[in-house]
């Protein structure tokens, strides 16, 4: 499947369908660990989801966390992933100035 191409409405639809999947396979399967290991459900969020926002998305996932605030970034950033791409991870953070007060007066 392709997330990329669906509308908010269906991705929206599809997270809540997949939290409800993954919500009734760990009650089968209490070992978190393990069904990481072995399922591929994740597989297409992965590749659509920029790389910051993955485990936020498996944190949500896993413990079926349905704010709205976390659903609804999660699909804003799947749709503006191609704008932003990953770029924004290897930004260098601005120079701040640093200024000292050393010898100062405390009421200047």
């Amino acid at each position: 499947m392709n997330l990329s191409e669906l509308d908010k409405k269906d991705l929206k639809s599809e997270l809540l369908s997949l939290m409800e999947n993954v919500s009734s396979l760990l009650k089968e399967q209490s070992d978190v660990d393990k069904f990481l290991d072995e399922t591929d459900l994740f597989d297409d969020w992965e590749r659509e989801l920029p790389q910051a926002e993955y485990p936020i998305f498996i944190i949500a996932v896993l413990n079926n966390i349905r704010k709205d605030t976390i659903i609804d970034s999660l699909i804003s950033s799947i749709n503006n992933k191609d704008a932003l791409g990953d770029s924004y991870l290897n930004a260098k953070p601005a120079k701040v100035k640093v200024r000292s007060h050393f010898g100062e007066h405390p009421f200047n």
